[in-house]
């Protein structure tokens, strides 16, 4: 559940735009619950305020109106699916001629991860972590980069020596020491300086 504050206002529009503003968010990007209306009391004579709850929608589903937002300022036709893997929340961009929001190595897509996650986070006044993919490229590169780590490990296991992955992005990092926990006889170490950052795959039995 994301943020929620409550608000007061003459009227429940007056209240929801107060806490709109408040949050920094637009009316899609939330839920809306009317506490009490606004009511002129006796003869009018007294009148009571109306107040509300206004809730930010769940992370993904704003990762998800972002996206579209820019790809509406960009003029880009895509589809923006959303799903749950590995206990992540997955942001899921399809189209045409999608590679250019990719880049060399998935640089540029990395960058536009950073964003999204700022606004995000900023939208829902919490840390959060949303996954960006275009076109399957992520997706791709994390089974590569778990039979990479697999091989790793079996080499290691047979050999008994530590072996070194070439630099990989924080994210492939991640996926090789998620794989390797799943594994006794080898543990993981992180070496040198993005973005020359790699993976060290070393044993742990010494019998």
């Amino acid at each position: 559940m994301g943020s929620s504050v409550q608000a007061e206002g003459d009227s429940a529009q007056e209240a929801i735009d107060a806490a709109l503003e408040e949050l920094g968010v637009g009316p899609e990007e939330v839920d809306i619950e009317i506490v009490e209306e606004a009511n002129k009391g006796l003869l009018g004579l007294r009148r009571g305020r109306a107040k509300v709850i206004v809730t930010v929608k769940d992370h993904a589903y704003i990762a998800q109106t972002i996206i579209e937002e820019m790809a509406d300022l960009l003029d880009v036709d895509c589809d923006v699916e959303i799903y749950v893997e590995d206990d992540e929340t997955w942001v899921a961009v399809s189209g045409e001629s999608l590679s250019w929001l990719i880049g060399h190595h998935g640089r540029t897509l990395d960058a536009l991860q950073v964003v999204v996650g700022a606004i995000v986070n900023k939208r829902m006044k919490a840390s959060v972590r949303v996954i960006l993919d275009v076109e399957g490229y992520r997706a791709r590169r994390k089974r590569e980069v778990k039979e990479i780590a697999e091989r790793t490990i079996g080499k290691v296991l047979a050999q008994q020596e530590a072996s070194a992955l070439r630099p990989m992005s924080a994210m492939e990092r991640k996926t090789v020491h998620t794989t390797a926990g799943q594994y006794d006889g080898v543990s993981t170490i992180s070496e040198g300086s993005e973005p020359d950052r790699y993976v060290v795959i070393e044993p742990t039995d010494t019998d």
